[in-house]
């Protein structure tokens, strides 16, 4: 399969997710001074991200992706650069105050080799801060948030792995946290040479990601099974019910269930999707709006972060469902 601009996987259509990113941007631009520096993004999709963090410090922007428009004009006052490629050693020309790579990691086959080389890029460019965000192995093992493993991940990393992998090529690693109501992890790392001993994560996660891994087998033979019965009923009582996220959440949940489960639509926000289908499955994904005259009895949540976002979407259609949280 390729990756390509026609790939369609923005958060930032959702109010709650558009606050976080704005919120971190806030947070990475005061922390490190970040105002008419450079910014580099690997991994930058429609490069919503790397718009935000220029235009709030008035920096110069250069992002990454296969899946990028390489010639999208930038508004006026913008200084940005897309280009559709992977990140490379042939880049090492681009000098970067902040180097960024979010939920990008994970996705790659060898991250021990693509940190070496984007620590050799770097050592011509002088002194950079670097970024990354991952998804929290200890949140999908702990809340049992199973529909984040997907075919498109290699790993998952706690925050000792995480910052083991940095250290280990030569990264000097600042400060480590989790984000997102603990669904992302988060390191931020230099390559110069330390003052001080690099933070190498706490060890107690070791046993607690062990704890979680040892039990995890059952815990998801429970969950599953729950609901498989849950949808079954569904069809037996010959309601309508409807997933909300057609994101790689929603399309695990319903190839995971993959029989007549009476489950016909997907509700998304991102409007680049409407129209499509899941793939798998082929339930149709529709605009919230659709739920005005579908009026579902029930609607099936894949993340319950946006729990709030959806109640009050839903209320102001005039609907009562009845909610499940995957």
């Amino acid at each position: 399969m390729k990756y390509t601009r026609d790939y369609e996987n923005s958060l930032h259509f959702s109010p709650h997710f558009q606050q976080y990113a704005e919120s971190l941007v806030r947070e990475l631009t005061e922390r490190h001074r970040l105002h008419g520096k450079t910014i580099v993004e690997i991994g930058c999709g429609k490069g919503e991200f790397l718009k935000m963090i220029c235009r709030f410090g008035g920096n110069r922007g250069i992002g990454f992706d296969p899946g990028c428009e390489g010639s999208e004009p930038a508004e006026r006052g913008e200084d940005l650069t897309f280009i559709s490629d992977v990140y490379s050693e042939r880049y090492a020309g681009y000098k970067a105050d902040l180097l960024c790579c979010r939920q990008v990691l994970e996705h790659v086959a060898s991250p021990l080799e693509f940190l070496a080389m984007v620590r050799r890029a770097l050592g011509h460019s002088g002194h950079a801060t670097l970024f990354f965000e991952v998804p929290n192995v200890l949140f999908i093992l702990r809340d049992l948030s199973i529909w984040d493993i997907i075919y498109e991940h290699f790993s998952y990393f706690s925050l000792s792995s995480l910052a083991r992998l940095f250290v280990s090529c030569g990264f000097t690693v600042g400060r480590l946290f989790n984000s997102y109501e603990d669904q992302f992890l988060c390191v931020e790392a230099s390559n110069r040479k330390p003052r001080s001993p690099s933070v190498c994560g706490d060890r107690r996660d070791y046993k607690d990601v062990f704890l979680g891994v040892t039990s995890f087998p059952e815990k998801y033979r429970r969950k599953t099974e729950t609901w498989r019965t849950l949808i079954d009923n569904i069809g037996k009582a010959g309601q309508r019910a409807v997933v909300w996220g057609a994101g790689s959440k929603g399309i695990t949940f319903l190839n995971t269930f993959n029989h007549d489960s009476r489950i016909d639509y997907v509700v998304d926000i991102n409007p680049q999707k409407h129209g499509r289908y899941i793939a798998g499955t082929g339930q149709q994904v529709v605009s919230p709006d659709f739920l005005r005259t579908y009026r579902p009895d029930m609607i099936i949540v894949m993340n319950s972060i946006y729990r709030r976002e959806i109640q009050q979407h839903t209320e102001g259609l005039g609907l009562r469902p009845e909610f499940h949280f995957a």
